[in-house]
């Protein structure tokens, strides 16, 4: 069993990280550590976020090998991850994996991108779609044509209108399931906890009738 840790490379200024690789390093633990390099920790650049050369540098200080990747290749990412998988398997230990690309959005709804970077450079990213990219590869390849890759978009479309029509549905909840695996054994105020809850519901609902 390997484990598939991802990381942006702003997770890569918080201590949990190196923490994370000198413990699997030590441990020589069957982890590939994928970081996602967008450029920007929400709006701090990379390179004031770190004075290495990459973030794949970075294994080097905890033994560990690390790959750095085109991030919007998908066989190429497809490829490093692979072998990076296949070398933990063999008890190699962890590798640390930089996939260098780009986020074309805002961070969130609340981030206005345009303060720390300018529409030129987003523009000059567009042409490295990695969807785009990995349609035209396989198209060349005679592998995919336009019906394949407009029955891929309509699959997809249906995906994601499915879930969104579930994230807009109010799941039907439970309160008792509060105290459900919380302990092996129920400690005495967790078990009188749910006789108070069990009591007000039950409350509720004859007062609802």
């Amino acid at each position: 069993m390997v484990a598939l840790a991802l990381v942006g490379d702003g997770g890569t200024s918080e201590g949990d990280f190196h923490e994370a690789l000198n413990f699997a390093a030590v441990w020589q633990a069957p982890v590939v550590f994928l970081v996602q390099n967008n450029g920007f920790a929400i709006s701090v650049p990379l390179a004031k976020q770190t004075a290495a050369p990459s973030l794949a540098h970075k294994a080097v200080g905890y033994g560990m090998p690390g790959r750095l990747v085109d991030g919007n290749d998908a066989a190429a990412v497809h490829e490093v991850l692979a072998d990076a998988v296949r070398h933990a398997r063999e008890g190699g230990g962890p590798t640390l994996v930089e996939a260098i690309t780009y986020r074309m959005e805002a961070h969130t709804n609340a981030d206005d991108a345009t303060r720390y970077r300018g529409d030129t450079e987003v523009e000059a990213w567009r042409a490295h779609d990695p969807i785009a990219l990995l349609e035209h590869e396989l198209t060349e390849r005679g592998l995919i044509d336009e019906d394949d890759i407009k029955a891929a978009r309509d699959a997809a479309e249906a995906m994601a209108a499915e879930l969104r029509a579930h994230m807009n549905q109010d799941p039907v909840l439970d309160p008792m399931d509060l105290f459900a695996d919380v302990y092996a054994e129920p400690t005495p105020q967790l078990r009188e906890q749910r006789e108070q809850l069990a009591a007000e519901l039950a409350a509720e609902r004859e007062g609802t009738h």
